[in-house]
């Protein structure tokens, strides 16, 4: 059956590298208020108008440099995020979030295997946020390294496990789903929505892992409580799953058919070689 794919939302760790980054006296006439006023309309080449100018009246600010980086993954140009995260490790070496957000611009780059070094930087300086071990586990999964990829989202659910946050759980399901581990993705989908659960999305996500799995019925059901609550993607994919499974049904019946009419041309044939 046709069903949408699952992956990994980035933009958490966008959000998240926005504001982790306040280093005392700024350049006259920048602040991390008014930039933060770009991000809040989503005026990104706005942003990078901002921040850019920053960066030459204040070279050694984390804010400037994050901020630059982070319009051009907005403005989907990862490649030219690159150089001024790398400016704000060399800044400041031991902050786990530039060290993160580097690997994740890598990553969206396609540069794996320096994704998952700087990733895994920003887990030995700080090993109990769980976004980090998912975005890992995309670095490891977008080189191919499956079993790695695997091995760092059991570390993000003993994370989870301890936190017990909804949107720890929902993320952590994402990320099994996107390595088809469907039995671990509907485990941490149900911990989710025990938490929250009026989360439109966490059902509509559980419906498609648990069609996958071959749970019609429990799909169907999670689809239509994602509808009920509001998500237009789950009335999409139950509306999908339904015709797919009428189409799987006609064909079932067509196959039947062409076999009866097969077995009676056959004993036609035989019926009018005999009486030769």
């Amino acid at each position: 059956m046709k069903t949408r794919s699952l992956s990994i939302p980035a933009s958490l760790v966008w959000i998240a590298l926005l504001l982790s980054y306040n280093c005392g006296v700024q350049a006259q006439g920048y602040s991390v208020s008014r930039a933060r006023d770009y991000q809040n309309a989503k005026d990104w080449q706005g942003l990078l108008n901002y921040a850019t100018p920053w960066t030459k009246a204040e070279p050694n600010s984390m804010d400037a440099w994050s901020l630059v980086g982070t319009a051009y993954v907005f403005l989907h140009e990862p490649d030219k995020a690159i150089v001024p995260l790398r400016r704000c490790v060399a800044i400041q070496p031991n902050s786990a979030p530039a060290w993160h957000a580097l690997g994740v611009a890598y990553t969206m780059n396609n540069q794996y295997g320096e994704a998952v070094d700087a990733i895994k930087r920003a887990i030995q300086i700080n090993p109990n946020q769980p976004t980090y071990y998912n975005n890992l586990a995309a670095a490891y999964s977008g080189g191919n390294a499956v079993k790695s990829a695997m091995t760092a989202l059991d570390q993000e659910k003993v994370l989870a496990e301890k936190l017990n946050s909804g949107t720890v759980w929902y993320t952590l399901g994402n990320g099994y789903a996107k390595l088809t581990d469907l039995n671990n993705s509907i485990a941490a989908y149900r911990r989710l929505l025990q938490l929250q659960p009026n989360f439109a999305q966490g059902w509509t996500n559980l419906g498609v892992v648990l069609q996958y799995n071959g749970d019609i019925a429990g799909a169907r059901a999670a689809f239509q409580k994602g509808q009920q609550l509001g998500d237009p993607l789950a009335g999409q994919d139950l509306a999908q799953m339904e015709a797919d499974l009428r189409a799987q049904a006609q064909h079932a019946i067509d196959v039947q058919n062409n076999i009866a009419q097969g077995q009676r041309a056959a004993h036609m044939l035989y019926f009018m070689h005999m009486s030769n």
